[in-house]
């Protein structure tokens, strides 16, 4: 009798073990965007970028000369998923060696146009570019040009605190990524997160209003504009569409 009964009570630890990983993970794949989702959830916006850090923060405006290969049809056959999604977050910026720094956060999904991403989804981003600490970006830089920028800084007579120091590193013709906002937006997966493809041409702001809080939105689409990131003006959403999303497929 005893035996059974200490059975009893080591199955029950099991599945209450088993149960409370159970939990865990949904929990941890509605973060990232599983396909556990949830449509009445709603999310306070938030991004790692502080009024100190943007005081003393330097711009540095990558040129790559893109114009030719970053197109709606292009991008469009790179894209897994292309998406009306609301941005909850601003996570990070990492500087990458031989790259530009890339910003992680997360978005939401109201709509997706192509893909498999569902509407209430979350899932994480990756973008190019980013404010970043300048020690931290320094670290990944040649040491010929960290030299010479510390030449200049001596000649100029600045005396700069690195780790109190940022850098704005954004590549031309892209847009900044807000929290709050809502966008189209063309991605692809890279590992567990999404990469934002296509820089400007890959991220339009849709005219909806920025809220602090937001939660997944049923959308008519005929009747939202994007933004054209050329002439700075928005334009219908349905037009885009038409010519760009439902003409073409995916490679």
């Amino acid at each position: 009798m005893l035996k059974k009964k200490t059975m009893l009570i080591f199955l029950f630890a099991v599945l209450g073990v088993l149960t409370l990983l159970g939990i865990g993970y949904g929990l941890y794949s509605l973060n990232l965007g599983s396909e556990d989702y949830d449509l009445d959830r709603t999310y306070g916006v938030s991004s790692y970028i502080t009024d100190e850090m943007l005081a003393n923060t330097s711009s540095c405006n990558v040129d790559l000369c893109l114009k030719e290969e970053y197109n709606p049809e292009n991008i469009g056959k790179e894209a897994d998923n292309i998406v009306i999604a609301s941005v909850i977050s601003l996570d990070g910026a990492t500087p990458e060696k031989g790259l530009f720094g890339i910003t992680t956060g997360k978005i939401l999904i109201n709509q997706t146009l192509r893909g498999d991403l569902k509407p209430g989804q979350v899932v994480e981003y990756m973008k190019n570019g980013g404010v970043m600490k300048m020690s931290d970006w320094e670290e990944t830089q040649p040491e010929s040009a960290n030299e010479k920028r510390r030449y200049l800084r001596e000649q100029a007579g600045k005396n700069i605190d690195l780790d109190n120091t940022y850098i704005d590193i954004t590549i031309s013709d892209d847009i900044k990524i807000e929290e709050g906002y809502t966008y189209l937006i063309y991605l692809k997966e890279n590992d567990d997160k999404y990469e934002i493809i296509g820089l400007d041409v890959g991220l339009r702001k849709v005219d909806v209003n920025y809220s602090s809080r937001i939660s997944a939105q049923s959308l008519q689409v005929d009747t939202l504009k994007v933004m054209n990131n050329k002439t700075g003006e928005f334009e219908s959403l349905q037009n885009y569409i038409n010519t760009y999303i439902n003409n073409s497929q995916k490679e």
